[in-house]
């Protein structure tokens, strides 16, 4: 992850407090305020639906790291086999 993808998640999760933090202070000043308490679950839900899109995101890139370098040894691999085998073909007696 690149610093700026670090700075935006920082900004993002620190906004999320805040945000969290107002809404709650609002929900108990009036407790009885049925769409204040909405507003508080739904920004909830939207935040862990967020915070599951970035650890899929995470999982997904470490994933394809994963099998970047199984193919790159993969090819490697083939790149030795072809230079033995030429190295056989060209020395058969």
């Amino acid at each position: 992850m690149d610093k700026i993808q670090n700075t935006k998640d920082l900004a993002f999760y620190n906004n999320a407090i805040l945000l969290t933090e107002l809404i709650n202070k609002r929900v108990n000043d009036n407790i009885d305020d049925k769409e204040l308490k909405t507003i508080q679950t739904l920004l909830i839900d939207v935040f862990f639906y967020v915070n599951n899109l970035q650890t899929h995101l995470a999982n997904s890139k470490i994933t394809s790291s994963v099998y970047r370098e199984q193919r790159n040894d993969a090819l490697l691999k083939i790149a030795e086999l072809e230079e033995e085998l030429d190295y056989i073909n060209k020395n058969v007696i």
